[in-house]
């Protein structure tokens, strides 16, 4: 495996374990509300899936010959590395309810969903991309609907929307990560 490929699924692997923490935080911090308790659970899960697809993607990789093009991955994995990085921290020192949610749809609009849905479809299978697709489109109703619920703020809620409408369709984009054979 190319060292810089192995360096940028440990990165992913890294940051996909901090969005993860974020929402145990969550759920620690809204524990009093079993719902709102339960919703951060739910998402915490579903980030541990992708740092265990993660792992198989990287045993594949060392088991095989797979040899990939990484266009601009390298640079959509050190944004988003900026950007959950300081939402970690932020989550660390406690927020609102509100900013919790506001957070959530940072975290999910982030690069690294693409990147870890590009190295799915390139390094394991393509149905595992769209299972992967369809559980993020799950991921991204709950939270508008968890908006609606618990924000009474129009505003996020109309960010949240926006997010599950630009993710349908999402297949036909270019990927960041190709087979080069």
């Amino acid at each position: 495996m190319a060292p810089e490929l192995a360096a940028l699924i440990a990165q992913a692997r890294r940051l996909e374990s901090l969005a993860m923490s974020v929402y145990t935080k969550f759920a620690k911090a809204f524990e009093a509300e079993p719902e709102l308790r339960a919703f951060w659970m739910s998402m915490a899960r579903h980030e541990a899936g992708h740092v265990g697809a993660l792992t198989l993607i990287e045993t594949l990789l060392l088991e095989g010959d797979e040899d990939v093009e990484l266009r601009e991955a390298e640079a959509l994995a050190s944004a988003a590395q900026r950007a959950i990085e300081s939402l970690h921290e932020e989550a660390t020192a406690g927020v609102s309810r509100e900013r919790a949610f506001e957070v959530a749809l940072e975290l999910e609009s982030s690069e690294l969903e693409d990147l870890v849905l590009d190295l799915t479809h390139v390094l394991s299978d393509p149905d595992a991309r769209m299972q992967a697709e369809q559980m993020l489109l799950h991921d991204l109703g709950d939270l508008s609907l968890m908006i609606e619920k618990h924000c009474k703020n129009d505003e996020l809620l109309a960010r949240a929307d926006a997010m599950v409408e630009s993710r349908v369709g999402r297949e036909d984009r270019a990927p960041v990560i190709v087979r080069k054979n």
